[in-house]
C-alpha cells in the first residue's frame, strides 16, 4: 500500500509541478468542518501559512495569524474579511 501512495503522489506532482500546486481534497461539509473552532498559524503573512489561514477559514474557524511583518500581515487580514 505504501509504494502505491508513493507513487500515487509522485504522479500529482508530476502532473501539477508546472503550475506549482497541488490540489488537496476537501470533504463534503468543508464550510462547517471546523466551525466553532479558533487556529492561531504562525508565520501566516505569506507561503503555505496563508495558504493554511485561508483553508481554515473557508472550512468556518476563526483564524489568528501571526508574523514579523506588519505590513505583510495587515493586508492578508484585509484581503481575507477582517480589518487587522
Amino acid at each position: 500500500m505504501f509504494k502505491t501512495a508513493k507513487k500515487i503522489i509522485r504522479n500529482m506532482i508530476m502532473i501539477f509541478k508546472e503550475e506549482k500546486k497541488i490540489p488537496i481534497p476537501s470533504p463534503i461539509n468543508a464550510p462547517e468542518l471546523l466551525k466553532g473552532k479558533v487556529a492561531l498559524i504562525t508565520g501566516g503573512s505569506g507561503g503555505i501559512g496563508l495558504s493554511m489561514a485561508e483553508s481554515f477559514l473557508k472550512s468556518g474557524a476563526k483564524v489568528i495569524i501571526a508574523g514579523t511583518n506588519e505590513e505583510k500581515l495587515r493586508v492578508c487580514c484585509e484581503k481575507n474579511g477582517s480589518g487587522g
